[in-house]
Parts: structure tokens; C-alpha cells; sequence
């Protein structure tokens, strides 16, 4: 019987076992709290994300959602330092077990994400990064799923209608407290409509890798 050869990989993993991470979540929650009281300027979700359109008030957060992007870069802020020294050391584990392990990065940039009963990110990419990651320090079950778009739908959707097709459109995550998602940032993503009176809180991130290729000059220095 013939064997099927899995050609391109694009790795996407998922991490829910990282020691003491109920307690870092909980650390987490409360900070991204305290950004929504610092920043009542700051970036919506849902509808509102894609042009970019800031708060004017409570009233649009709780329709919107809320986003510290626009407003600090959590990888700058001393007191997010827990939570981005975590960050760091999940991204090396996807290094590792993709095979790359040792190769430097440094963290970008960092975000706090709070969405409310139907809040949601519509589809987008995290330019001019080579990995990103989602940590959920807070996540109701069965709701608000994050979706990634196969790379090579545009291509094969134009021959292959659904009821032919063999290869997934899209493949969901569901989200929960604790876990991390670790991607390539160029995969296209969205998270669904998240349907619960309970917050979601998430932490995003964005890291660079280093890589310089050295001349024969570089290399007798």
C-alpha cells in the first residue's frame, strides 16, 4: 500500500503543560486588567480592528473588545518581565522541536487582548515577524476558536471545490486557560465570535530570529 508523503510543512504547536502556568495566568489576567484602566484610549477588536479605530470610552470597549497594541509594547514593560521571560523560553521550545534549536531571537513586541460576549479578531498575519504566539490566561470552552487558513488555499481552492477537495481549508484550535500556540507569522488566522459572559484574556507576542551568513573575511576574524 502506498505511503502519503507529507511534502510542506507549515509547524504550529501547542503547549499546555508549562510548570506553574495556572498561577502565571492569574498573574496575567490581573495585569491586563489594570492595562484596560490605564489605557482607555486603547485599540479595539472585532469590527473595529481592522482600521485601527482607538476607544472613546468604555462603551466602545465593551462593544469592541480591547487591545494594549496600539498603546505599549508589553516587551518593553518591566513589570510584563514575567511573562515575556516565559514567552521567550516557549518560542525556543518550537525551535527545538522543529530543529533550529540555539538560533537567537529577540522578543519584538507584546500584546494584551480582553474580549467580552462576541468579540473576536477578524483574519490577519503578524508582519515583519518570523514567529508569533497566543497564550490564553483565560478561555471558555467550546467557544472562540482559533482558525489558521491553509497557506495553499488560494491555489488549490480555484480547482478543488469543497465537495472535492481532500486537502483542509482551515484548521481550529480551541482555545483554554494555560495554553500556548506557537506559529510561523506569515499563517493567516482568525478567532471566532467568542460567545461567553466570561472574559477572554490573551497575551500575543512576536519574535525576530537572528542570522547573519558570514564571508570567508567574517570567519578568520
Amino acid at each position: 500500500m502506498g505511503q502519503i508523503i507529507q511534502m510542506f510543512s507549515h509547524p504550529v504547536i501547542a503547549i499546555d503543560d508549562y510548570p506553574d502556568i495556572d498561577a502565571i495566568a492569574d498573574q496575567f489576567y490581573g495585569k491586563a486588567m489594570e492595562l484596560m484602566e490605564e489605557f482607555p484610549d486603547a485599540g479595539l477588536i472585532s469590527d473595529a480592528w481592522h482600521s485601527g479605530q482607538r476607544a472613546r470610552g468604555a462603551d466602545d470597549i465593551r462593544r469592541y473588545g480591547f487591545t494594549s497594541f496600539h498603546s505599549v509594547n508589553l516587551a518593553r514593560r518591566e513589570d510584563f518581565a514575567f511573562m515575556n521571560q516565559v514567552a521567550l523560553q516557549v518560542f525556543a521550545q518550537y525551535l527545538q522541536v522543529v530543529g533550529k534549536a540555539g538560533t537567537g531571537m529577540r522578543l519584538d513586541s507584546a500584546w494584551a487582548s480582553v474580549y467580552g460576549r462576541g468579540h473576536f479578531v477578524p483574519q490577519h498575519t503578524h508582519p515583519l515577524s518570523h514567529l508569533s504566539m497566543v497564550f490564553y490566561a483565560a478561555a471558555t470552552d467550546g467557544t472562540g476558536q482559533l482558525v489558521f487558513d491553509n497557506p495553499a488555499r488560494g491555489h488549490f481552492q480555484h480547482f478543488y471545490p469543497p465537495e472535492l477537495c481532500w486537502m483542509p481549508y482551515r484548521y481550529s484550535i480551541q482555545p483554554k486557560k494555560g495554553l500556548f500556540v506557537v506559529f510561523p507569522s506569515y499563517l493567516t488566522h482568525n478567532t471566532e465570535p467568542h460567545e461567553s459572559d466570561d472574559y477572554r484574556v490573551i497575551y500575543s507576542a512576536n519574535v525576530q530570529l537572528d542570522f547573519a551568513r558570514l564571508t570567508d573575511a567574517d570567519k578568520q576574524r
